[in-house]
């Protein structure tokens, strides 16, 4: 039970602009977990949750990024097998060698799945949708640093 319900408050918060404790044991009722606020701030601690700035300039709750050995490997994961990284209006475009596309893509939504809409891989190209052309640009910008491409 613990795990589906701290699956579901990763999905929440991935998902939603979730703000609050409150906030989030109501979504998790809605979705059939009935909870308390103590049950909910433990998950919050023992899923290492932080408050990120959102879009309307408050605060929401998001999953730390990853580090370490995790992160790292995904970070050589994307550097050794990206060809080229560019946007089209909000979508960003990542160009693999063949067949590394989706081990590229399932790095890049561990790195940075709080930040877009969504994304798909195919065989050599990976497509992220963000919600604007600006934000799309800001994370060429940020994949291009934080791989070296």
């Amino acid at each position: 039970m613990r795990q589906k319900r701290q699956s579901l408050i990763l999905k929440l918060i991935t998902n939603h602009d979730i703000k609050t404790q409150e906030q989030l044991t109501d979504a998790l009722r809605q979705h059939g977990f009935a909870t308390t606020q103590a049950t909910v701030s433990r998950d919050i601690k023992e899923l290492g949750l932080i408050k990120i700035s959102s879009s309307d300039g408050g605060y929401k709750y998001a999953a730390k990024p990853s580090s370490g050995a995790v992160g790292q490997k995904h970070i050589d994961v994307f550097s050794d097998t990206v060809v080229m990284v560019t946007s089209a209006l909000h979508t960003v475009v990542i160009k693999t060698y063949p067949g590394m596309a989706q081990a590229v893509c399932a790095s890049c939504d561990m790195l940075i799945g709080n930040k877009i809409l969504g994304s798909i891989a195919g065989e050599d190209t990976i497509l992220i949708i963000t919600h604007s052309e600006q934000e799309a640009l800001s994370l060429c910008d940020e994949l291009r640093r934080i791989f070296k491409n």
